[in-house]
């Protein structure tokens, strides 16, 4: 891990029964403090993508982003992100990655769009080459099994 905050941050909800996928959002969580540590925009000192994980005590009813929220006096901007059960606990751990990073790409992107048409300059070139090195090393997995048998 890189000393102090990152820029990119990555938080989880999901129930407590539901480990393997938080195994995997630790990971993710560690690549992006490693490789995003920004600066991107003077405005904004912090993405914070917060996945919303379903599971057996709660269910998140919605996938993608949701709530895309800023605050100009703290400096940064978050979006909840939604993974339903149904999409990940049938997936193989290969898959999982995939569709994880996936989701995390499409909060930043969101994130981007929000920012544009607030007309805030952000480097978004550097971030999204930030983000494909953490790409690329997340998806490095283990051999394909699945998830949840």
């Amino acid at each position: 891990m890189i000393d102090g905050p990152s820029l990119v941050t990555l938080g989880l909800q999901t129930s407590q029964d539901d480990i393997p996928i938080s195994e995997y959002v630790l990971e993710l969580r560690e690549l992006l403090a490693k490789h995003c540590g920004g600066p991107y925009c003077d405005e904004i000192k912090e993405f914070a993508l917060i996945l919303r994980v379903g599971g057996a005590l709660q269910e998140f009813e919605f996938e993608g982003c949701e709530r895309i929220r800023q605050n100009r006096r703290e400096q940064y901007i978050t979006v909840d992100l939604g993974v339903p059960s149904y999409r990940w606990k049938s997936l193989s751990r290969q898959e999982l990655r995939e569709y994880l990073v996936e989701t995390v790409k499409t909060g930043l992107l969101c994130c981007l769009e929000r920012l544009a048409r607030d007309k805030i300059q952000v480097n978004s070139g550097r971030l999204i080459s930030d983000l494909i090195v953490v790409q690329d090393s997340y998806l490095k997995a283990p051999p394909d099994t699945l998830v949840r048998e």
